[in-house]
């Protein structure tokens, strides 16, 4: 639970943006929700800590191709190091193995507010943070991640 919540010392200040809330504000989570991502993939049984995942070129339906950070590929890796690293085709995989739909309705269900672009159905994309979430609710999701789900 958050005890205190501090504000800009210069709230009225437009040049510090100082009534920006940054705690409130819709960013992209960026590669924040890669564990997650692995979490749900693991409780259905579709990969765990050692399972071995290809992190290759591919190219997903709709002409989608994630390229790491470092624009290169580790070929085998198991999740576990996938995860460690942040690679983004292994985390790709596992959505598409969840389910992009189903991954939203339970961060959902865990009461994030999701915003997706243009209201789009969900998509891979999701995955590197194709999506927006407030700094709230994401702390959120990890406090019930570190509760172990709960």
């Amino acid at each position: 639970a958050v005890l205190a919540h501090v504000g800009s010392a210069g709230y009225l200040d437009a040049a510090r943006a100082g009534a920006v809330d940054a705690t409130q504000a819709v960013r992209s989570p960026g590669s924040a929700l890669k564990p997650f991502v692995y979490a749900l993939a693991f409780e259905n049984g579709i990969a765990h800590p050692e399972t071995l995942l290809d992190d290759r070129p591919v190219r997903f339906a709709a002409s989608y191709a994630p390229e790491n950070f470092d624009l290169g590929f580790h070929g085998t890796v198991t999740a576990r190091y996938a995860l460690q690293q942040s690679l983004n085709v292994p985390a790709v995989d596992l959505l598409d193995a969840v389910g992009a739909a189903r991954f939203i309705a339970r961060l959902r269900g865990a009461g994030a507010q999701i915003l997706l672009p243009r209201d789009t159905a969900p998509g891979l994309p999701v995955a590197l943070g194709g999506l927006g979430i407030t700094l709230t609710d994401l702390a959120r999701l990890y406090a019930g991640l570190a509760r172990g789900g709960v």
